[in-house]
C-alpha cells in the first residue's frame, strides 16, 4: 500500500490535520494550510517523462529504385534516384563512393522539394561577404571561391507531442522604508504553481552526424505544407543523405527543446515579483509522434589559409548561416570605437550643462558600455553565424496552451535593518 505525505511549502517539515481547525498544520514553523490550497500543490517533483512513437517502415530490397552510395572517407551514407550519377561525397568531397544497397534503413515519409537553384545559392553566397564589418580579412583580400557547392537532401525526424508542465516557483516581493535612522526592507515570500499544457508540431531535429546542430538549427524554419510524399523522382539531380543517427538518440535533443519552451511559457505567467526561483518542475508528454523527412539544403564551402569554412542555405527559403568567426582585433577597435565615441559625446554634453562631476560621468560610463554592447551585437549579427536554437516556440500548435492551474500564496515575511550612517559635519 503506497502512502503520501504533505510537506510545509514553508520549511519542508510535514504536515498534520488538525481536526479543531479543519486545517494541515506544520508544528515547525506553525504555517497552516486549507485543504483545498495543499490540493492544488503537487505531492513532489516528480519526474519528466516525454517519449515518441518511432516510425518502423523500412527500404525493401529494389524498393523505389533507389541507389545507395558509402563513402569510404567519412562513412556518409547517401542515396540518389538511380539516374542521378554520385561522382563525389557532399560532407568531404572524397571522389571515393561506392554502390551499396539501401534495404532496411528507415524510409522517409516526405521530402520537402529545392525552390532555391543553384544560381540564386551562388549569389546568396557572394553577397554575403559585402557590407560585414567585422569579418575577417583573409575573406576581403581575394575573391572567395566556391570549393565545392552540393544539392543535398539533409534527413531529419520531426517530433510531435502534447506536453504537460507542472512546475512550483519559490517567489519573493520586496519593499523598504525609512524610519529615522533605519532603513527597514522587507520580503514577502509566496509559494507559486503554474500547470499548463501545449501541443508541439514537427520540431526538426537532423538525422545527420555529419551536420552540426547550430548549422541545421540556424536554418530554421521550413515551411512543410509544402512537403510531398517521398518518391525517387524527387530526389533526381540531388543526393539524400541517410539518417546515421536515429530517432532515439535525435529524441533528447527534442525533449530539450520542449521542456525549455514549456517552461519559459509557464514563467511568463508569473508576474509582479522582485525574484523568481524554480522550486519544482515536472514536465511530461503524451501521444509523442517522429516521422523521418528529408529537407533541401545546398552546402558550400570555401578554404582559406589552409581552412575549410562551411555555408549552409536553406534550400526552400534562401536563409544562410555559416561558420565564419568574428575578427578578433576588429571585434576590439569596433567595440573601442562605440564606446570612446558615445562616451566622448556625453562628457561634452555634460561639461556644456556645467554637469560634470565624477557621479555624471559614471552614469555617461555605462550609458556608453550598454551603447558598445547592442552595436557589438548588431555587427556580429550580420555574420549570421550558425548558433542552437534552446526552444521549440515556433513549433507550438496556435491555440493550444492552456494554464489549468494559476495559484499564488503568501507564507510568510522577513525584515531586516540597517542603519543609515549620516555624515558628520
Amino acid at each position: 500500500m503506497s502512502t503520501v505525505a504533505y510537506m510545509c511549502p514553508s520549511c519542508g517539515a510535514p504536515l498534520e490535520y488538525s481536526a479543531e481547525s479543519g486545517k494541515l498544520e506544520c508544528a515547525a514553523c506553525g504555517s497552516s494550510y486549507a485543504l483545498e490550497e495543499i490540493e492544488v500543490m503537487p505531492v513532489d517533483g516528480g519526474k519528466d517523462s516525454v517519449r515518441f512513437e518511432r516510425p518502423q517502415e523500412t527500404f525493401e530490397g529494389g524498393e523505389e529504385e533507389i541507389q545507395a552510395y558509402i563513402c569510404k572517407s567519412c562513412g556518409a551514407e547517401l542515396m540518389t534516384e538511380e539516374t542521378t550519377t554520385a561522382t563525389e561525397c557532399p560532407y568531404c568531397g572524397s571522389p571515393t563512393i561506392l554502390p551499396d544497397r539501401i534495404e532496411g534503413s528507415i524510409k522517409p515519409e516526405l521530402v520537402v522539394p529545392f525552390t532555391v537553384t543553384k544560381e540564386q545559392a551562388q549569389k546568396q553566397f557572394e553577397d554575403y561577404f559585402k557590407g560585414k564589418k567585422l569579418m575577417p580579412n583573409i575573406f576581403l583580400n581575394s575573391r572567395n571561391r566556391i570549393s565545392e557547392m552540393r544539392k543535398l537532401y539533409v534527413p531529419y525526424w520531426l517530433f510531435d507531442c502534447k506536453a504537460d508542465g507542472d512546475i512550483v516557483y519559490d517567489a519573493r516581493k520586496k519593499h523598504s522604508e525609512r524610519r529615522g535612522d533605519w532603513e527597514i526592507e522587507h520580503t514577502d515570500h509566496y509559494i507559486v504553481r503554474r500547470t499548463g499544457s501545449m501541443e508541439f508540431e514537427n520540431i526538426p531535429v537532423d538525422g545527420s552526424e555529419k551536420l552540426d546542430n547550430k548549422i541545421t538549427e540556424s536554418l530554421e524554419p521550413y515551411d512543410l505544407d509544402a512537403a510531398v510524399p517521398f518518391q525517387s523522382a524527387v530526389l533526381a539531380g540531388a543526393m539524400a543523405d541517410h539518417a546515421d543517427v536515429d530517432a532515439e538518440a535525435c529524441e533528447e535533443r527534442a525533449v530539450e527543446r520542449v521542456k525549455h519552451s514549456v517552461s519559459d511559457t509557464l514563467r511568463n505567467t508569473v508576474h509582479g515579483y522582485s525574484s523568481v526561483n524554480v522550486r519544482s518542475s515536472n514536465i511530461s508528454a503524451e501521444d509523442g509522434v517522429v516521422k523521418p523527412v528529408l529537407l533541401p539544403v545546398w552546402l558550400i564551402t570555401t578554404e582559406k589559409e589552409g581552412k575549410i569554412y562551411t555555408f549552409a542555405i536553406n534550400g526552400q527559403t534562401g536563409k544562410l548561416t555559416c561558420d565564419v568567426p568574428a575578427d578578433t582585433k576588429k571585434s576590439i577597435l569596433w567595440c573601442g570605437g562605440i564606446f570612446a565615441g558615445v562616451f566622448g559625446i556625453a562628457a561634452l554634453i555634460l561639461a556644456l550643462l556645467e554637469m560634470l562631476e565624477s557621479g555624471t560621468l559614471l552614469i555617461g560610463a555605462i550609458v556608453a558600455l550598454i551603447a558598445m554592447l547592442i552595436g557589438f551585437a548588431i555587427l556580429k549579427g550580420q555574420l549570421q553565424q550558425a548558433v542552437s536554437q534552446s526552444s521549440a516556440a515556433g513549433y507550438v500548435k496556435e491555440g493550444s496552451f492552456k494554464l489549468h492551474v494559476h495559484y499564488d500564496r503568501f507564507l510568510y515575511r522577513t525584515t531586516t535593518r540597517r542603519k543609515i550612517e549620516t555624515q558628520k559635519k
